[in-house]
């Protein structure tokens, strides 16, 4: 006999977050009413509310919703990996940061440079 049960189902707490109730508690956390959100989404309150029950959902659901609830779910659902990514916004961002240390030392120098001078 064939075993019908979804693998994807298993071990759920250890593999990833229950996505229905991640996207539930930010509902709920940030008083948003549930009736708009199904609204912009274009389905029923009851179709809403399925999608809390849900262990997963589809992307385009997911990438809706963020969308909707002007929230990024799908970069904090990645901060739920055991391994750090960093997106192109944060490797920009890490650059510039070394070019302003880099020349904020280079001011140091200087501005030590004309001190000694101002004490001569």
């Amino acid at each position: 006999m064939i075993n019908s049960s979804k693998k994807y189902k298993k071990d759920l707490g250890e593999r990833y977050p229950l996505i229905g109730n991640f996207i539930h508690y930010h509902i709920i956390h940030n008083k948003i009413k549930k009736a708009e959100v199904a609204r912009e989404l274009g389905i029923i309150p009851t179709g809403l509310n399925d999608y809390f029950k849900r262990d997963s959902l589809q992307f385009a659901i997911l990438w809706k919703l963020s969308m909707v609830l002007k929230h990024n779910f799908i970069a904090q659902l990645g901060e739920y990996l055991p391994y750090r990514f960093e997106t192109i916004r944060e490797k920009a961002l890490l650059e510039q940061l070394a070019e302003k240390e880099a020349i904020i030392q280079k001011m140091e120098i200087q501005l030590e440079t004309m001190k000694e001078m101002i004490r001569k």
